[in-house]
């Protein structure tokens, strides 16, 4: 029955807490690889969510923010930074916040059928994770 139920307060907290942080340490300077692999966790997520209808109408501002996660992962390999530009920011900030929102109405059932679904394309290459993007 929980897992018909919407994310708690604290959950939700949680993972914004996550996507908040990586983002800020990006927009600093300060990056880290595990903050570029949350946010494109993020966005992957809410491209499955896009696409099962919970803020379709969003699905060009995640393909947005997925351009600018590619922006960023190469410009990692060109210098070793792990950062972005403004439109960089400006596309991810808005993704992460159709993230929460996303994931303030739809189920923890809805989220974690998400989450596996984004594995599942991770494991056949078909979404960014850094390895094969």
């Amino acid at each position: 029955i929980g897992m018909t139920q919407p994310m708690t307060d604290d959950q939700l907290t949680d993972l914004g807490m996550a996507v908040h942080t990586s983002i800020e340490r990006l927009r600093t300077g300060h990056g880290i690889e595990l903050d570029w692999h949350t946010l494109a966790a993020a966005v992957n997520v809410s491209l499955v969510l896009c696409e099962r209808g919970i803020g379709q109408e969003y699905l060009d501002d995640i393909k947005t923010a997925q351009d600018a996660l590619i922006d960023i992962l190469e410009r990692h390999r060109r210098t070793g930074r792990w950062a972005f530009h403004g439109a960089g920011y400006t596309a991810l900030a808005r993704a992460v916040d159709l993230h929460e929102a996303q994931l303030a109405v739809v189920t923890r059932d809805g989220a974690r059928a998400a989450m596996l679904e984004v594995r599942r394309r991770v494991d056949r290459g078909e979404v960014l994770n850094g390895d094969r993007t």
